[in-house]
């Protein structure tokens, strides 16, 4: 199965390295390319035609939930993961972009911890939105085993008639 191929747009160098290494250590995913603001998303969205568009809110130029409505607008349907903080402004801003048609959000990394503890947060909560968002199975048990072939009715049969021993 081919990899998901996803864009991610934010203007933090950090945050960008954070989840292009996130993303870029799953097989299943492919980083296809990074944008610092909207407007340059929209460039390359359509030479680089990803499956899935990882999206900050708060960017020079043009913010996330401008990127979106312009996406939208041109009747491009692939899936947005919104980023934002936790914070009432943050709020707020993800249900305007969920609003303008982005997908699903993800809280950003906050300024605290290491960086491994961003990184981990990102995974949990980034990782399985893709895998939804386009139709891949997600976690290590997504490859579940075949199902088992069904009792002979025979068996079934002698199954019910069994009785559990009286206890004394």
């Amino acid at each position: 199965m081919d990899p998901i191929r996803v864009l991610v747009v934010d203007d933090s160098v950090v945050v960008r390295k954070i989840v292009t290494d996130v993303l870029s250590a799953d097989p299943a995913i492919e980083v296809v390319g990074t944008a610092v603001n909207g407007k340059l998303a929209l460039t390359k969205l359509d030479t680089l035609e990803p499956d899935l568009v990882t999206m900050d809110i708060e960017m020079p130029e043009m913010n996330g939930i401008e990127a979106v409505r312009a996406i939208r607008a041109r009747r491009n349907r692939v899936p947005i993961v919104m980023f934002s903080t936790l914070t009432e402004r943050g709020a707020s801003a993800t249900l305007d972009a969920l609003s303008s048609g982005a997908n699903d959000y993800v809280t950003k990394p906050a300024n605290v911890g290491s960086v491994a503890q961003s990184m981990e947060s990102v995974r949990e909560q980034l990782i399985p939105k893709i895998k939804a968002l386009t139709g891949r199975p997600t976690g290590l048990g997504a490859a579940r085993p075949a199902p088992r072939p069904p009792r002979p009715a025979r068996l079934r049969r002698a199954a019910l008639r069994t009785r559990p021993p009286r206890c004394w």
